[in-house]
């Protein structure tokens, strides 16, 4: 057997751990294990720019847990390899806590830019496609406090940006008690499209028939859209019909937090940030007038997997 691979993603919102080895065809990969966790890495830390120690506490556990899976399913700490992104690229103590985790842990994490992190989204959302794909796409994943644009025909890739939008971004921004509030709605949605102004010069030049949505808030929609369904698994890609998505959208516009976390298919750490993902997903599809929807479960980690594996 392969020896195995372990890429771990350090989200703002969520950890998370991919184990894999090369599959029978070329393109794909045989998942062993998988595994998310809750951190919430950014909390406290959006609003003072320094990673809290409850939250670093968090993560260092999360990571223990991570690094133990890695080794049953085979791994040496030399195949586990941590990718740090948004909050990690802010925070004025960042050196601390990765100079912690090496020395607790043996593992060596490395903060990427937000262009690099464009770059292993899309090598990850391609490898999930059906092949050939060849319409004008643009990639979406939404994460804690940033959300990667990637627009894209074939294997060319014609546009990537970094945004500072965030769910648990906005969340700090836009909130009462903590939570939504639908009062704010207006406020947020100007907000948003004048932070999005870059890509929509740049999707005037290239117009995307269609919007590929990336794991995290994607597969939360994929999976209230599903709920009904037993055993629904979500695939590597697949298509999303756009009225489910506004019709879930309007449900957990309309519900508080506490309701929210009940909606059948929610998963409950995804519930305070949903609402902000789902305006930024409203936006992009509006302004744009794109038709078409998919949802990928290939992101980040399948992304610096393939390209570890080539």
């Amino acid at each position: 057997m392969p020896q195995p691979t372990a890429i771990i993603d350090l989200g703002t919102n969520t950890f998370q751990l991919l184990v894999a080895t090369p599959g029978n065809i070329s393109e794909h990969l045989q998942i062993i294990s998988q595994l998310q966790r809750p951190v919430q890495l950014g909390l406290g830390a959006m609003e003072t720019g320094i990673l809290q120690n409850d939250a670093m506490d968090r993560a260092i556990m999360a990571l223990t847990e991570f690094r133990d899976v890695a080794v049953s399913k085979g791994c040496e700490n030399t195949q586990i390899h941590a990718i740090g992104t948004s909050i990690l690229r802010r925070a004025s103590n960042t050196q601390q806590f990765l100079s912690e985790v090496e020395r607790r842990l043996g593992i060596k994490i490395q903060v990427i830019s937000g262009i690099e992190e464009a770059d292993l989204i899309y090598h990850g959302i391609y490898h999930s496609l059906p092949q050939p794909w060849n319409p004008v796409s643009l990639v979406m994943d939404i994460g804690g406090g940033s959300v990667e644009f990637i627009l894209f025909e074939g294997t060319r890739i014609l546009f990537k940006v970094s945004l500072e939008l965030g769910g648990l971004r906005l969340l700090s921004l836009f909130q009462q008690d903590g939570h939504f509030h639908s009062s704010q709605m207006v406020e947020l949605q100007s907000y948003v499209l004048g932070q999005m102004k870059p890509l929509f010069t740049a999707c005037a030049e290239h117009k995307p028939s269609v919007l590929i949505g990336a794991a995290g808030a994607f597969e939360t929609i994929w999976d209230l859209a599903h709920a009904d369904i037993p055993g629904s698994v979500i695939p590597p890609a697949s298509e999303l019909v756009i009225t489910q998505f506004y019709q879930q959208k309007k449900w957990v516009q309309e519900t508080d937090f506490v309701g929210r976390q009940n909606i059948k298919g929610m998963k409950a750490f995804r519930a305070g940030i949903l609402p902000y993902a789902n305006v930024l997903i409203a936006t992009v599809l509006e302004e744009l007038t794109i038709k078409n929807m998919w949802v990928s479960s290939y992101s980040l980690k399948e992304g610096y997997w393939f390209l570890q594996n080539k």
